[in-house]
């Protein structure tokens, strides 16, 4: 460790904004790098001072913070502290900075201003949610918050139709079950993956049809905060005597419970559903031999 922070000392850091990732949950995602940077800044913008203060205590990290979010971000207090020669910092309260976040005008104002941007990547809540939700990663699009209002969110929705490439959308715990319901029924009962708390102590991870998943949530407490994996147009659920051809080869292989979470996790179809499939698989092997 000693060796990696002398070797990070001996770097030459360009002066500049640095856009740096802070973990989303769990403290310890964070990159050496992006500590390293936020010691030797002369100021961090911090979008809630008192949020960024826990972390930047835990790592003993002293540097002044100034508040910069969405009313701020060009005033001369920010500005005004951001010199072309020095090493400065931008975070947000949990993950990439600008995701859904503020400080899209304080990177262009730099870029108008010729001070250098730097990114420090790390943690970002739809990176991690698609990375484990199942479907297709070739290409994927972030839509951050649908429109809180019925109306707008329909219009929204309807809007999305015909995209090929999987969806990833932030929802309050207040709106989860609505928003849910409202994709639904605009895009049809697609394969789903909802990541609530990633990172965090109670990170939940639920994959099914949508419809399942309103169930789901409708008769459980939504807290914590929501990202939504949605199946784009052309990501077709495997039909059934597809799913009963992978069953019967997992099952050859692995126990039933291993076979209906590899399946469920690859397909996007519910654990209950694979597992009552299996059982209609066992039953007709076992009437067969009977004969």
């Amino acid at each position: 460790m000693k060796t990696i922070l002398y070797k990070l000392y001996n770097q030459n850091h360009k002066p500049g904004l640095y856009v740096v990732a802070t973990p989303i949950g769990n403290i310890f995602d964070i990159s050496l790098r992006a500590v390293y940077i936020l010691s030797i800044a002369k100021c961090i913008f911090a979008e809630d001072t008192r949020q960024s203060r826990k972390l930047l205590d835990f790592y003993n990290i002293k540097t002044r913070v100034i508040p910069c979010h969405e009313h701020n971000e060009l005033s001369r207090s920010v500005t005004a502290a951001l010199q072309p020669s020095e090493v400065c910092a931008l975070i947000s309260d949990a993950g990439t900075p600008l995701v859904s976040d503020p400080g899209y005008r304080l990177v262009g104002w730099c870029i108008r201003n010729n001070i250098d941007v730097f990114p420090i990547p790390g943690a970002s809540a739809p990176v991690a949610a698609v990375s484990v939700s199942g479907l297709p990663t070739d290409k994927f699009i972030f839509l951050g918050f649908p429109p809180p209002k019925e109306k707008a969110q329909i219009a929204f929705l309807n809007a999305l139709k015909n995209i090929s490439a999987t969806m990833i959308f932030f929802e309050s715990p207040k709106r989860i079950v609505n928003t849910l319901q409202n994709i639904k029924n605009t895009l049809g009962d697609r394969r789903c993956c909802i990541c609530r708390e990633l990172t965090k102590v109670f990170e939940e991870i639920k994959r099914g049809n949508l419809s399942e998943l309103v169930e789901y949530f409708s008769h459980r407490d939504t807290l914590g905060e929501f990202t939504i994996v949605v199946a784009g147009c052309d990501q077709i659920v495997p039909d059934e005597a597809e799913v009963h051809a992978l069953l019967r080869e997992e099952l050859e292989r692995r126990s039933l419970r291993e076979a209906v979470k590899i399946i469920s996790d690859s397909s996007g179809i519910s654990k209950n559903a694979i597992y009552q499939k299996a059982l209609e698989l066992k039953l007709l092997a076992s009437e067969n031999q009977e004969e």
